[in-house]
């Protein structure tokens, strides 16, 4: 699910300047994990609108509460709603010009965000350090992608999803040669 999420901070508190770099470098590492989707101040700084991919409010919750601002209190209101993106741009929307194939509408949340890493040219090593859970684990869901996707191998995945790989990662790049 998608959550909007609108923070009011106590920005006349002394440690409210010292902790907005702990902040951002936060939002960017929940960015990197996929489960901040965008988000960002409002003129004057006095808040912030976030939007979230969680699973559930739960979820949501226990993904915000590790944030510096909030563990030092300095949210003074948090307002949540449940968003069902419906129209926009049509990659935010999710919306393409084909119809994704319907198992792929079957993965969770957690396996969006790891199908995205893995497109993004990602390791599981290095998926699983980016999301603080083992190598075994990211497998495990990659297991379970290909089962939803009807395929056996990661090379199947991006068409699967109806997706293109980077240029970087397209088997059709040719390889470059080294000189001396």
């Amino acid at each position: 699910m998608t959550y909007v999420v609108e923070r009011t901070f106590r920005t006349l508190d002394h440690r409210f300047g010292r902790l907005w770099a702990a902040h951002e470098t936060f939002l960017h590492t929940l960015s990197a994990r996929g489960t901040l989707i965008g988000g960002g101040p409002w003129d004057g700084e006095g808040g912030e609108i976030l939007l979230v991919d969680a699973p559930d409010e739960i979820a949501l919750h226990r993904a915000l509460r590790p944030d510096p601002l909030v563990r030092e209190s300095l949210v003074v209101q948090s307002r949540i709603r449940n968003w069902n993106i419906a129209y926009g741009r049509p990659g935010f929307t999710g919306a393409a010009s084909h119809t994704p194939p319907p198992a792929a509408a079957a993965l969770t949340p957690h396996e969006r965000r790891i199908t995205h890493l893995v497109l993004a040219g990602h390791t599981n090593n290095d998926i699983a350090a980016r999301l603080g859970v083992s190598c075994r684990a990211v497998e495990q869901h990659l297991t379970r992608v290909y089962r939803k996707l009807s395929i056996r191998r990661r090379a199947q995945l991006a068409p699967a999803l109806g997706a293109t790989l980077p240029a970087a990662l397209s088997p059709a790049r040719p390889q470059e040669k080294l000189t001396a």
